[in-house]
């Protein structure tokens, strides 16, 4: 009797850890929910110009687009590096106004 409470309880043990695991499986990607929940062009390109930008090295700067308003917000060191960030963006085809929530420390 002894072998076949040790086969039932591994079985017991098996059965649980493979529902832990299932339990742990991510939901189906939604491909067009994962790329709406990504930056558009626009907002990257401003970004990769704002790190090319040498008065602006260091600064941690975000841009949110929404429609045609950009979105910045971050800390920099000087005033002079908020405005330069705020004229970045405005060079930008896209962006129409530029909000500036940039902080300077």
């Amino acid at each position: 009797m002894r072998p076949y409470y040790w086969f039932n309880s591994r079985l017991l043990g098996c059965l649980l850890l493979i529902l832990l695991l299932a339990g742990c499986a991510g939901s189906p990607v939604n491909e067009s929910a994962r790329l709406e929940q990504q930056d558009s062009l626009a907002a990257v390109q401003i970004k990769a110009r704002l790190l090319e930008a040498i008065e602006l090295a260091g600064s941690a700067i975000d841009v949110d687009l929404e429609g045609d308003r950009a979105i910045l917000s971050g800390f920099v060191e000087t005033s002079q590096q908020r405005d330069r960030a705020e004229a970045i963006a405005h060079e930008q085809d896209q962006v129409k106004t530029v909000e500036n929530n940039i902080t300077v420390k």
